[in-house]
């Protein structure tokens, strides 16, 4: 089940915008409420006590200086009152004596504070408290509603002001921001539909790689780049095995013509159909290569990872081209320093390793010195083969890489050229790189792959 954060992340950025709008607005009144409440409650209790201290003040003047006194005196701060005060002096039978109250009401009696309704020509609801004098006459002293409805003005006129700063500030920050949440998708989008039309090179712009639109357009470039990459890469394995296996089935398709001559003694019947076993052979291994480089290359191939002693693998593969290398006419010397334990795929590392020493013996030539060098440099592993033959020009070392790429076609060395890109694919799949430099003279390549997840 889904939760209301889901749903509320999963908002229409206007939406969202409005929303937010809405919920600060909300914030605002219920703000506003407190704020009436709290300074209502002190206005309320201020007046209280004022009003308090005014009936004990007049209670002490009657007391001390007789009733007239406190006539003269309830009626001169009835006439002088500017707060909202309110006062009365009424006989004991309820006759106004001094004050702008002009009639005693019943809800006067032994009042503490009590709203009252009181009437005549300027009828409200006032607070008062009231005290008996010794003579029975009766002082009453209120504080009617205009100082809370100062306060009630001026809150409303605050929350109007900020409800329209803040309403005006969030639709123009809301269509700001969804300008540019709209930019930034409208970016993602075309690229899409580039691609959707055939342009695997487009891409889409990234401002800021650390914000989340950032992230995202980094993350889909790499992801294009992948794809771009694979989808060059099946286009060039099906036009170069349009091109290279053309060869050998048409020898095998001729080969088996031979055979099925009637004419043909059997001496060229089994010539031809080991003509015809050699192709099938030359087209097997190629099919395998590009099998074992394409689950290297899609990660296919980690399930097969386990820890090896790099080091004496490279030992054991240079043993075995030991005589080949020998046969040559070249020399082969090893340095393999300490076991190096790496997570690695046992089978492909042989064969590309296998592989830069298959092309030392072919390429370098006659008296051609070969080294293999196993070094562990801090979280990688590197394997270096070099030899001092003929090397490679710089200008054709990017091509070597490449799959069915072969410098020098006219040697007749039967390779498909698939060597270089089946270390390139193990190098992937290692998170490594593979190296083509000059060893002056000769080439020195240089195999390192990552030992991060080694087991030591």
């Amino acid at each position: 089940m889904a939760s209301p954060l889901g749903h509320l992340r999963r908002l229409a950025p206007t939406t969202f915008v409005t929303l937010a709008v809405l919920l600060v607005l909300a914030a605002s009144a219920a703000a506003l409420v407190v704020v009436y409440r709290t300074g209502g409650s002190i206005i309320t209790q201020r007046e209280r006590a004022e009003a308090l201290a005014e009936r004990d003040l007049l209670a002490e003047v009657d007391q001390e200086q007789g009733l007239a006194t406190l006539v003269s005196s309830v009626a001169r701060r009835a006439r002088f009152s500017a707060g909202g005060e309110r006062y009365g002096l009424f006989s004991e039978s309820g006759a106004p004596l001094a004050g702008d109250l002009m009639r005693y009401e019943p809800g006067f009696t032994d009042a503490d504070w009590r709203l009252v309704r009181v009437h005549g020509t300027d009828p409200a609801s006032i607070h008062v408290v009231t005290t008996v004098m010794p003579d029975g006459s009766r002082l009453v002293v209120g504080r009617d509603r205009s100082n809370i409805r100062r306060f009630e003005r001026s809150i409303l006129e605050g929350f109007a002001a900020a409800f329209l700063i803040v309403a005006v500030a969030g639709f123009v920050a809301g269509y700001i921001v969804n300008a540019r949440i709209l930019q930034r998708v409208d970016a993602i989008a075309l690229t899409a539909e580039r691609i959707a039309a055939g342009d695997l090179s487009a891409r889409t712009p990234v401002a800021n790689p650390n914000d989340p639109f950032g992230r995202v357009a980094a993350s889909l470039n790499a992801m294009l780049e992948r794809i771009e990459e694979l989808m060059t890469g099946m286009r060039t394995v099906t036009d170069s095995l349009a091109h290279d296996l053309r060869s050998p089935l048409t020898r095998m398709k001729g080969a088996l013509a031979r055979a099925l001559y009637d004419g043909a003694t059997e001496a060229e019947r089994l010539d031809a159909i080991e003509d015809a076993h050699s192709q099938v052979d030359h087209v097997l291994a190629t099919f395998s290569a590009m099998l074992d480089i394409a689950r290297a290359e899609t990660g296919l191939s980690r399930e097969m990872m386990q820890p090896v002693d790099v080091a004496a693998l490279v030992e054991e593969v240079a043993d075995f081209f030991t005589p080949i290398i020998e046969d040559a006419g070249q020399s082969l010397s090893e340095d393999l320093g300490a076991p190096a334990i790496a997570l690695v795929h046992e089978a492909l590392l042989r064969q590309a390793i296998g592989n830069l020493l298959h092309n030392a013996a072919i390429y370098a030539g006659e008296g051609a010195a070969v080294t293999v060098k196993v070094e562990t440099l801090g979280p990688s592993i590197q394997i270096t083969v070099a030899d001092t033959g003929h090397g490679v020009p710089r200008e054709h070392r990017g091509r070597m890489h490449e799959r069915f790429v072969r410098l020098d076609p006219a040697r007749g060395t039967g390779g498909s050229g698939l060597g270089l890109a089946i270390v390139t694919a193990c190098a992937k799949l290692h998170d490594g790189t593979l190296s083509l430099e000059d060893n002056g003279p000769g080439l020195r390549a240089v195999l390192q792959i990552s030992r991060s997840h080694a087991r030591v």
